[in-house]
């Protein structure tokens, strides 16, 4: 077998290895990845480092829960600030926050 063929398997397996190492870390420090979160304006609150909201997994699901779920967002996990992205069937605005 000639040694040339050996060195891409090599170089592949050593960047697995790291991207599991990596992976590995993360988890152990309790990172997690950045989500989207979606909800009507008027159930939107901040307040003591808490963000309230009737959220959801997207646009749709947002127009259709009418009421404050028991989902609470932590200030400080925020990526960004809460975008209106559209209304819904009865005018209401709904925000999407980028968050941790």
């Amino acid at each position: 077998m000639k040694l040339w063929l050996l060195i891409p398997c090599c170089w592949v397996s050593a960047v697995v290895a790291m991207d599991l190492m990596v992976a590995d870390a993360q988890q152990e420090q309790g990172q997690r990845s950045p989500t989207l979160s979606f909800c009507q304006a008027r159930f939107y609150e901040e307040d003591d480092g808490r963000l309230y909201c009737n959220w959801a997994v997207n646009f749709r699901y947002a127009c259709f829960a009418w009421w404050p779920t028991n989902k609470i967002i932590p200030a400080g996990a925020k990526l960004s600030e809460p975008k209106v992205v559209g209304k819904c069937g009865n005018g209401e605005p709904v925000y999407k926050l980028h968050h941790y």
